[in-house]
């Protein structure tokens, strides 16, 4: 199977351009690619009949080679008289079909219509240095001559870097005009591996003169396969794939030195068949010059959003432990199906050597590391669309050899699972020796409410012994449902606990109580509601209530708190939610933010709303999850009372363990490293 990487990043900033080609300071343009490297795209859009005219031909040795390759009609202009005398006299016996005229491409003086095809290499990228006036207006008076000079059904074939500002002009002008526009990459890389210098990558673009045909859908093609071309549903969509195929360009370059200690690059690679990406790739280098030199590591389906292979410390101590100097570290993405690890060799093999470093002996067998053997399975169980967060998907998880969870997930940022539950299935008989194994999902499961999937809801669970008791009614306010993992744990372990879950998106309402087995009652009353404003009209009423728990996050990708969003923990609703709560209430709030000075800006403004605060910091995650209360720091239930503290969570564990004998839920252990906010 053919594969093609692309990624999605910051490379495509708009300071990206200008700092590539500050560092390329003098070097020359040697990058548009010989003769060799051109002739397919040349010799498939260009035939030996056709007159054609090479645009701002220079002393380059391209017509030549297209002259004795049997494309003899050739037409060459450049501006310079110089070298049009130069080449003249070069080519005058031993090439005579081929003629050299000094010419200016912006104003021409052939009839309408007298050439089958024009070529341009590098022309146009040389003339098109900026967007001022007067170069625009020379560009588009270049376009204007091409497209006049062109035959009905011929080509104007361009040799490009095809920066944005190159793509937008030429892209523009001629959809405008509605000919059909068709982009190759163009393969460069045996002379780019000689190339010491920072490089961009090539592409043909190839523009077909037809008549004007109005309510004519704009036809846009792209060659990203050399057998497959693809056409799209309009012009918009081919500026990122351009960049994927110039970013992975650039991923090489970078991949022939040792990254820096604190840099991982990311990649995907996709199939000719689908436009979803097949594999999602981070490389990974080691700081010290290993004796091994490059590894691959294939994360099992359904385990790559776990800490070791999602994050770049995880990573980084993955790669540590494997001990090699680098390591491709491979996610294998949903939407596609996997037969086992050798298929997947068999299909990786070719492209990630192009990722090795470059003391990796050409022909070294690379090692394919794992977990076992056990790829693991995905099976789709439903899918919808939540007005707040876009598609979604509901799939089963198969992993570490027959573990099953369920698992929502948001499409728009699929690295992140929404919500987990962990299934056990239920089964009608025994399985008879010889059976064969199951190839689809269970046919019947149930959700595992003893099991909480992450740390912080753990610890959230644990901030429950901050309370004077357990063994009274417990009124509680939840901002964020989820899946209802908390909340229904809540229910089967502490009955006591009254629980009021507020839930902005319908959807996820829906797929909490659908396919995770949440089950409101008297004690378990879902909102759908604005948590602002709910806790506004609570506080409004006069009503009181011991706990509050926030779990919401943040929509925008942008920002740097990841969760909850901002205006949850400003100084004013933090306020409102201190006074929600009663003399003995508590606020438990679950904190995500990758920006240290962020995070500490949150806690410096719960510190001053709140007289007592205690965090807990999650080792591997970016979660902390802090308790706070209004109470005074020397209260019967203070934060720093230790001994009560652990008196209250050993008898949390004993019920716990009562109604959920196989939990995974040990707030004793949880709760070790639990520290007052000073």
């Amino acid at each position: 199977m053919d594969l093609l990487p692309s990624s999605h990043s910051e490379f495509s900033s708009p300071d990206y351009w200008e700092r590539f080609f500050k560092k390329r300071g003098k070097i020359p343009f040697e990058w548009y690619g010989e003769y060799p490297q051109l002739h397919n795209v040349i010799h498939k859009y260009i035939s030996p009949s056709n007159t054609v005219l090479v645009v701002g031909c220079g002393n380059s040795a391209l017509s030549e080679n297209m002259y004795d390759n049997g494309l003899q009609n050739l037409v060459n202009i450049d501006i310079s008289d110089i070298v049009i005398r130069q080449m003249s006299d070069r080519h005058r016996v031993k090439r005579p079909k081929m003629t050299f005229e000094k010419m200016d491409v912006t104003a021409m003086s052939y009839p309408e219509g007298y050439f089958n095809a024009v070529l341009d290499k590098g022309t146009l990228d040389a003339l098109l240095v900026s967007e001022e006036e007067q170069v625009l207006q020379n560009v588009q008076a270049m376009f204007s001559e091409v497209a006049r000079c062109l035959r009905l059904g011929g080509r104007y074939v361009i040799i490009s870097l095809l920066q944005d500002h190159v793509q937008k002009h030429l892209l523009q002008f001629f959809t405008n005009l509605g000919w059909p526009i068709r982009i190759h990459r163009v393969q460069t890389d045996s002379a780019e591996e000689n190339n010491k210098s920072l490089s961009m990558p090539v592409f043909a673009v190839v523009i077909t003169k037809l008549k004007p045909m109005p309510n004519m859908p704009q036809i846009v093609e792209v060659c990203r396969f050399e057998d497959r071309i693809d056409r799209l549903e309009g012009v918009q969509y081919l500026s990122a794939i351009i960049k994927d195929m110039q970013y992975y360009h650039i991923v090489r370059q970078q991949l022939s030195k040792r990254l820096p200690g604190d840099q991982q690059v990311s990649l995907e690679l996709h199939s000719a068949a689908s436009v979803v990406p097949r594999y999602s790739l981070t490389v990974v280098d080691s700081p010290s010059v290993l004796a091994n030199k490059f590894a691959i590591f294939i994360v099992p389906q359904g385990r790559e959003t776990e800490w070791l292979f999602s994050t770049d410390k995880g990573r980084l101590h993955l790669q540590e432990s494997a001990g090699f100097q680098r390591m491709v570290v491979v996610s294998l993405n949903r939407g596609h199906s996997f037969e086992n690890m050798e298929a997947i060799k068999a299909e990786l093999s070719g492209k990630v050597m192009e990722l090795a470093p470059s003391d990796c002996p050409q022909k070294a067998e690379v090692p394919f590391l794992s977990i076992g053997e056990d790829l693991g399975r995905r099976f789709p169980v439903s899918e919808g669309n939540s007005s707040a967060s876009g598609r979604y998907i509901v799939e089963d998880v198969e992993i570490n050899g027959g573990q099953l969870f369920r698992r929502l997930i948001f499409l728009q940022n699929q690295g992140v699972v929404q919500t987990e539950a962990k299934l056990i299935e239920v089964r009608k008989k025994k399985k008879r020796r010889g059976q064969p194994t199951r190839e689809g999902p269970p046919e019947k499961v149930r959700v595992d409410k003893g099991y909480l999937p992450s740390d912080y809801l753990i610890a959230m669970v644990a901030g429950l012994s901050f309370l004077p008791s357990l063994d009274k009614p417990v009124s509680c306010v939840l901002v964020g449902l989820g899946g209802g993992g908390f909340p229904s744990f809540i229910q089967g372990a502490f009955p006591q606990v009254s629980i009021e879950a507020v839930e902005l998106d319908p959807a996820v309402v829906d797929v909490a109580t659908n396919w995770f087995d949440l089950q409101p009652d008297e004690k378990l009353v879902v909102h759908v509601a604005d948590g602002i404003e709910f806790v506004r009209s609570l506080v409004a009423s006069g009503t009181k209530r011991d706990v509050f728990v926030l779990d919401v996050d943040c929509k925008d990708p942008g920002v740097a708190l990841s969760c909850p969003p901002a205006v949850f923990v400003d100084v004013e609703f933090l306020s409102t939610i201190a006074r929600l709560l009663t003399d003995d209430g508590l606020l438990i709030l679950n904190l995500a933010s990758r920006d240290d000075a962020v995070k500490q800006e949150i806690l410096d403004r719960l510190h001053s709303v709140f007289a007592s605060c205690a965090r807990l910091d999650l080792e591997e995650d970016i979660n902390t999850v802090v308790f706070a209360s209004t109470q005074h720091p020397d209260s019967s239930c203070s934060f720093s009372d230790k001994d009560r503290l652990s008196t209250a969570l050993s008898e949390m564990n004993s019920r716990i363990k009562s109604t959920f004998q196989d939990s995974n839920v040990d707030v004793v252990e949880i709760m070790e490293n639990v520290k007052l906010l000073e």
